[in-house]
């Protein structure tokens, strides 16, 4: 999971999220790199400044087709969307 470096995590922060999930989601981090990548970046680029909290409490998420992921955040204000999830990152869900 070393490209988490690259997304600005530390080695403590990558051992955090290793011993909070299930081995089969570690797993789907370690076959989908590229796919985890893209979907932060789509939310680092909206803005999204908890960008790390809301991985670390949906990473599922991002291992969703990019393509979906995206189609989630750009139907709303974009102001408006990082205010919410930057109030509350379990809002995410509910999108």
């Amino acid at each position: 999971m070393d490209y988490l470096l690259d997304l600005g995590f530390n080695d403590n922060e990558i051992e955090n999220l290793k011993s909070g999930f299930e081995p089969e989601v570690i797993n789907m981090l370690l076959l989908f790199p590229k796919i985890v990548a893209v979907n932060y970046q789509i939310l680092n680029e909206i803005g999204i400044k908890n960008i790390k909290e809301v991985f670390s409490k949906h990473i599922k998420m991002f291992l969703m087709n990019p393509d979906r992921f995206k189609a989630i955040f750009v139907k709303y204000d974009q102001a408006d969307l990082i205010r919410c999830i930057e109030k509350n990152a379990d809002i995410i869900e509910k999108l």
